[in-house]
């Protein structure tokens, strides 16, 4: 694992929002440098400012402009790690939000344990989805996805295996009877592999993930130590 003395976090969001997150992120990680914008402009002109590692967002605010401005984020700041906290937990709308560019979608009615486990997770570079968000619900239309180029890529378990039973020319719904799982859960997770390779297709997976051996399915390449950050559990 990497050790970084210091990192940068941006913590977006109303004051007790800021202070609840902040709490959790010292704890996850006790040197993170953390600084505190109230609203999502404040939060474009400290990122131009300066440099940050990560960016935990409260997208309950009314003056968000929801996933679009994620997307925008996303080109300008193409190595910043984004997440997000909301009560939303549609599965459409966490697709919305993956699908702009977020790294980590944080539901904030889980519990102490799941919610750190989430931070720690999404500051990890890996794609957090929250376990619970399988809520029926009729999905919105596809996306399209950034081809950013990805200097890492770390897959869960379960997204793993989304990721075998794709590769074999399985369907959301085949995947989801497979791993019994709800097709909006396997949404979100084929959405997220699109972001993890750099594709805008499913069909493009195949050929991205045809560079990595039988057992490195759920890296990419490896981080450079100027760029990504690893936490001790």
């Amino acid at each position: 694992m990497l050790d970084v003395e210091t990192c940068k976090i941006l913590i977006v969001g109303n004051c007790i929002f800021t202070r609840g997150v902040a709490s959790i992120v010292r704890d996850v990680v006790p040197s993170a440098s953390i600084v505190e914008a109230f609203c999502f402009a404040d939060a474009s002109a400290r990122l131009n400012r300066s440099e940050f590692f990560a960016a935990i967002f409260d997208i309950d605010a009314s003056e968000l402009g929801g996933p679009i401005s994620f997307r925008t984020l996303r080109v300008d700041f193409p190595y910043l790690i984004l997440g997000v906290l909301s009560r939303t937990a549609i599965a459409s709308d966490i697709l919305s939000y993956l699908a702009a560019g977020v790294t980590g979608y944080i539901l904030e009615e889980s519990g102490q344990t799941e919610v750190e486990r989430a931070v720690r997770e999404t500051l990890n570079g890996a794609l957090y989805i929250p376990p619970n968000a399988i809520e029926p619900t009729a999905c919105g239309p596809e996306f399209a996805l950034p081809a950013l180029r990805r200097e890492r890529c770390r897959l869960t378990p379960r997204q793993i295996g989304v990721l075998r039973l794709l590769l074999k020319g399985y369907s959301n719904k085949e995947i989801a009877r497979q791993l019994d799982l709800s097709p909006h859960t396997v949404k979100i997770h084929v959405s997220a592999l699109l972001r993890c390779f750099a594709v805008q297709k499913r069909s493009n997976i195949a050929a991205a993930a045809a560079t990595l051996s039988a057992d490195g399915i759920g890296h990419c390449s490896p981080p450079s130590s100027s760029q990504m950050l690893q936490i001790s559990i």
